[in-house]
């Protein structure tokens, strides 16, 4: 056992700081090995906004239990457990720990094994010790994977936490999730083009993270069937660097259409409108020149909304939205995030600010009040049950900016639907 010589200081209290994904043996023991110097223990569930992903399968309340269960089956009474979101600011990460278990600063100590927290602690004068390390180094990782492999597993969680997980149908849910995300949306577009009898897949990409990671997914699923169009609408647009290096980094080549003057003329014909009425133009325009695409090519036109964008209507009906299939519209944009580090997309795209392009200077994030960080986070709570007004107490969101989420998602409830059909005949 590695740092079995660690005693905690007399007069401190602990927070034993981990994600649980899953509770396992490890844990347990750890647990033990507190309150065997400490007569309580507060536990504190981090990442809690996370689930359904490689590494955060199970979602809060399901971590929760597993961990009510293993606890309550060992006879261990003296513990009280929180759950504590993620946060760009350690400051604030640390602060809301403190804040959610009552405790002071200079009274506390951190166990953990994440080097993260223990940093972040340290910053504000909390103590920060490395839990030590049973069962031979067993990490939740571990259990993930020898879940996913198939193999014995049982002896690796407390009975308690293999009995819910079997019971529940988590053990094959954490198996599930142990397949990237990348390689089930090829496995679909494949699926879906078989089943409409075509051969080819169409994507327009713009030099956004939505579109490279798409892009770069298709062409390795469909090597020369997939079909890339960049339609700028100004000759010397700031994005065309960055499909440059896509197209570098991953060998595929564009085909690049000025959609400039042909909006031009558009726009001549119609009223004055302003920045909304007249960008929602592009993103149409844009649709219908990919299906164009799309039947010369006998192709079927890639979406590229995220999860984020889909649940708030973060996008134009009939534009980017009129799509024949939304491969990446169950994955929140924190984990297109993760996809493209995967996929190795070039630093360029991944650091550009997200933004749609509708008018000069426009931006996701100036648009919404909320960075992504904090959009998907408050998303991701409420996707578990949290309210809106405990969100914004748990992620230190601002209660007018969730309103105004909350007012975007009501407003837009029309473009998640087809059109209204007036039901005139009776049987």
């Amino acid at each position: 056992m590695e740092n079995q010589d660690y005693t905690i200081p007399k007069g401190k209290k602990v927070v034993f700081v981990g994600r649980f994904q899953p509770f396992h043996n490890g844990h347990l023991e750890a647990i033990k090995w507190i309150l065997g110097q400490m007569g309580e223990v507060s536990i504190v569930i981090g990442s809690m906004q996370e689930y359904g992903q490689v590494n955060n399968p199970l979602d809060f309340k399901e971590r929760k239990e597993i961990l009510e269960a293993a606890l309550k089956e060992a006879g261990i009474k003296n513990f009280k457990i929180f759950g504590l979101p993620d946060f760009y600011n350690d400051a604030a990460w640390t602060q809301k720990m403190l804040e959610i278990t009552g405790l002071k600063a200079a009274e506390t100590v951190l166990v953990s094994l994440n080097d993260w927290a223990k940093s972040c602690a340290e910053k504000i004068g909390i103590e920060a010790a490395n839990q030590p390390v049973f069962c031979d180094n067993l990490s939740a990782t571990q259990v993930r994977q020898t879940i996913a492999a198939g193999s014995e597993w049982k002896n690796l969680v407390p009975s308690a936490v293999f009995d819910y997980l079997k019971n529940e149908g988590l053990a094959q849910k954490i198996a599930d999730c142990q397949i990237l995300p990348e390689d089930k949306i090829a496995a679909f577009v494949k699926e879906r083009l078989k089943s409409a009898g075509l051969t080819r897949a169409v994507i327009g990409v713009s030099g956004g993270i939505d579109s490279a990671v798409m892009a770069v997914i298709l062409g390795r699923a469909l090597g020369k069937k997939a079909v890339f169009v960049w339609m700028p609408f100004v000759r010397s647009c700031p994005f065309g660097k960055n499909v440059a290096k896509l197209e570098a980094a991953f060998k595929f080549k564009a085909q690049k259409i000025y959609l400039d003057k042909v909006l031009q003329t558009f726009a001549k014909a119609l009223p004055n409108g302003g920045n909304l009425v007249y960008g929602n133009l592009k993103p149409r325009l844009r649709m219908a020149a990919l299906y164009y695409f799309a039947n010369l090519k006998k192709g079927m036109v890639i979406g590229t909304t995220n999860r984020t964008e889909l649940e708030i209507g973060y996008f134009t009906k009939y534009g980017d939205g009129g799509v024949d299939i939304e491969p990446i519209a169950d994955l929140f944009k924190s984990e297109i995030y993760a996809m493209a580090e995967r996929l190795k997309i070039p630093s360029e795209l991944m650091e550009a600010a997200p933004t749609a392009a509708l008018w000069p200077g426009q931006t996701d994030e100036r648009e919404l009040g909320l960075d992504y960080f904090r959009l998907d986070t408050a998303l991701k709570l409420m996707a578990q049950g949290f309210s809106p007004s405990e969100v914004c107490d748990l992620a230190n969101i601002d209660a007018k900016k969730m309103q105004k989420i909350l007012d975007r998602q009501k407003q837009n409830t029309h473009k998640l639907s087809m059109p209204p059909i007036l039901k005139i005949k009776y049987k």
